[in-house]
């Protein structure tokens, strides 16, 4: 099944906004079996909602890495490159280190 675009893109928005909701009438619930029915339906969206805004954050950075497109950030460098700018250390194969003799 596919959505469009402006109904998937607030969804999880829709789903916090269920288990915010839910999580609420659980609190004020005076008969427990529906305050922790309620609270777990709040549980359960609030996953979702998480579930589905790391998955389609997943989804944007697979869809940027395999067009070839950099980031904005870090110096149009990949995060996974590390820092940019940044001079590579001393080599220290050539150089042999000197400890002072007189201890």
């Amino acid at each position: 099944m596919r959505l469009a675009r402006p109904v998937y893109e607030t969804l999880p928005f829709i789903y916090v906004a269920i288990g915010g909701f839910a999580m609420l009438v659980s609190y004020h619930e005076t008969q427990e079996s529906r305050a922790a029915a309620a609270f777990a339906i709040g549980i359960i969206a609030e996953i979702a909602a998480l579930t589905l805004l790391l998955r389609r954050r997943d989804y944007r950075d697979l869809q940027r890495e395999y067009s070839g497109e950099t980031d904005l950030y870090a110096g149009g460098t990949n995060l996974h490159d590390g820092p940019a700018n940044v001079p590579p250390a001393e080599s220290s194969a050539g150089a042999e280190r000197q400890l002072p003799l007189d201890l």
